[in-house]
């Protein structure tokens, strides 16, 4: 034995008659200090006791709730059911919902108060204001995970991402985590990964009294528009279906009296976006402000091309400027495929974009040259390459109304220009 160990067994007698005359009280504080369960409650009236008779033995035990607490005063032993402070297990860390917001984190936990749970050891982020519970249901084979802030004793739960994803756009589902509060009833949008340096700010809140998720911007307060709207189904349909598919589309509404007529329509995939204005009813792009989208999508070419958004200038430069010369068209990157309807006097080309194509994030951008009556590319090779393509499949034993030629004369005129 040490002789440091030996004096402290040389002590106990002393040490058992203090803690005696105080009730523990000293006994109580460290389990306070050291076991995050109490430490979140503040207190611990626990009822510790010696383990034996023994006027040398330094270990001291209570039952506090369905946990078992052990203290050894000679060796510094802390132990809940037996256990010392460790690590999650295996179905916990390699949990789906562990994975996507934790990732390859370690932490030390200690029991918490109740079966198969833990609570980290340390508090995280910002100053140390939160910790981390987390309790595995093995009878569903479903894992809890909790915040609970230290200061304020707020407490959040984690809500697996996939409950919103028939709910929600995807860029509200895949890029964020879901933290529920009940005691706000709202649910907060925030970072999907932990080590974010951003990870306890929200972006967005779900109030469930309104149903609304907004922005957490006091200036530029907006409003999600719910996509079962029939505001929403109608420009839709009319116009964004053209670019991409539903969940990758959504729309905010500004939440403040002086711009309530104004929708900011994003496309979450194709990185692009556009502003409805309800008291002109324009549709203005943000990367092209100068243009808008078309109310007529019919080109004069590419016919039977269900993909593609064509846009032209805004009413204001066609009273400014004689002729515009030429109008836009935003046709997304995707597998082409064509459809013989025979009611028809013409097939149904549509781009596919499932979520197994790469590069869905790209999209190209044509000119429809109204001075020369062609549709030109502004990225070579590969724009004028992609053209060629809907406009051998679109193309009619009769010239096109816009080119004066078939689809299939100006494939060959692209694929065999310096282009290409």
């Amino acid at each position: 034995m040490r002789f440091s160990e030996r004096v402290v067994v040389m002590i106990q007698p002393t040490v058992a008659e203090f803690l005696q005359k105080t009730f523990y009280q000293s006994l109580n504080e460290f389990v306070v200090i050291y076991w995050a369960v109490t430490k979140r409650k503040g207190s611990m009236k626990g009822q510790l006791k010696k383990r034996t008779k023994d006027p040398y033995d330094g270990w001291y035990d209570c039952q506090y709730e369905s946990r078992f607490i052990s203290i050894d005063c000679i060796r510094g032993t802390f132990l809940i059911d037996g256990m010392t402070i460790g690590f999650l297990p295996e179905k916990i860390i390699f949990n789906e919902l562990f994975v996507r917001v934790f990732g390859d984190h370690i932490f030390e936990v200690q029991a918490a108060d109740s079966p198969n749970a833990y609570v980290t050891k340390y508090s995280y982020h910002v100053n140390g204001i939160v910790q981390y519970e987390f309790h595995f249901n093995d009878r569903r084979n479903h894992l809890i995970v909790k915040e609970w802030y230290t200061q304020t004793n707020d407490m959040f739960e984690l809500i697996p991402h996939s409950f919103f994803e028939n709910e929600l756009p995807d860029m509200f589902v895949s890029n964020y985590s879901h933290w529920w509060n009940e005691k706000d009833q709202t649910i907060e949008f925030r970072p999907v990964h932990f080590k974010d340096i951003d990870f306890l700010n929200k972006s967005y809140i779900l109030s469930m009294k309104t149903g609304y998720v907004t922005n957490t911007e006091t200036v530029n307060a907006q409003i999600l528009v719910n996509q079962s709207s029939a505001f929403f189904q109608s420009l839709f349909s009319r116009y964004f279906i053209r670019l991409d598919d539903k969940p990758y589309i959504y729309m905010m509404r500004d939440n403040t009296f002086q711009t309530s007529n104004i929708i900011h329509i994003h496309l979450s995939r194709l990185g692009i976006a556009f502003r409805y204005n309800a008291t002109t009813n324009i549709i203005m792009s943000r990367e092209y402000s100068d243009m808008c989208i078309d109310k007529h999508q019919c080109l004069g070419t590419l016919t039977g091309l269900s993909s593609g958004l064509l846009l032209s200038p805004l009413p204001i430069n066609n009273q400014t400027v004689e002729h515009y010369p030429y109008r836009k068209l935003i046709v997304p990157f995707g597998e082409i495929r064509c459809e013989r309807i025979f009611d028809a006097s013409h097939q149904t080309v549509t781009i596919q974009r499932s979520s197994s194509i790469s590069f869905l994030h790209q999209y190209f951008v044509f000119i429809l040259n109204d001075r020369l009556k062609i549709l030109q590319s502004t990225d070579s090779p590969t724009g004028w390459l992609y053209l060629a393509l809907p406009h051998a499949v679109t193309s009619h034993p009769l010239p096109d109304q816009y080119m004066g030629m078939t689809g299939m004369e100006r494939a060959f005129q692209l694929l065999n220009s310096a282009g290409c």
